[in-house]
């Protein structure tokens, strides 16, 4: 099956916003009616989990367009895009969302620290899963695999 860089790069967008909306769903209505106090699955690591699963599918789609040729996608390349305030960001969002205070617990207001910390981690997945499409797309065309 012959695809455009284009047609690649839209089925990429959709496969993106399929993992956002299956890990994180919609996270502005879960606060306004849910209100919750814990981060529940959202751990410090699932944008890794993202992140791999993606990878996964890109490569499935490397192997339908260039059978036989190897694919390098620079994990560690990628992270570097990532600012350190990004990771530094989430792990204090983290630590506000997990450790509640008696405060928190007698008026059930910890809901706003999770909230955060869960918008944090939904944009951070989404930088890591644009670098990885922007890596990936660079590599087609850098091995003038498609035209």
């Amino acid at each position: 099956m012959i695809m455009t860089t284009e047609q690649i790069a839209k089925l990429c967008k959709e496969k993106e916003q399929e993992l956002l909306d299956k890990y994180f769903g919609n996270l502005i209505k879960e606060a306004a009616h849910e209100c919750p106090e814990t981060i529940g699955e959202y751990e410090k690591e699932l944008p890794l989990k993202i992140e791999a699963e993606y990878k996964g599918y890109l490569l499935g789609i490397w192997k339908e367009i260039a059978p036989g040729q190897a694919c390098i996608l620079e994990e560690q390349k990628l992270r570097k895009y990532m600012t350190d305030d990004d990771r530094e960001g989430i792990e204090q969002a983290y630590k506000d969302a997990t450790e509640q205070t008696l405060w928190e617990r007698m008026t059930q207001t910890n809901h706003k620290d999770v909230t955060y910390y869960k918008g944090l981690l939904k944009e951070y997945t989404q930088e890591l899963l644009t670098c990885a499409r922007l890596d990936f797309l660079e590599e087609i065309t850098g091995k003038h695999i498609l035209n």
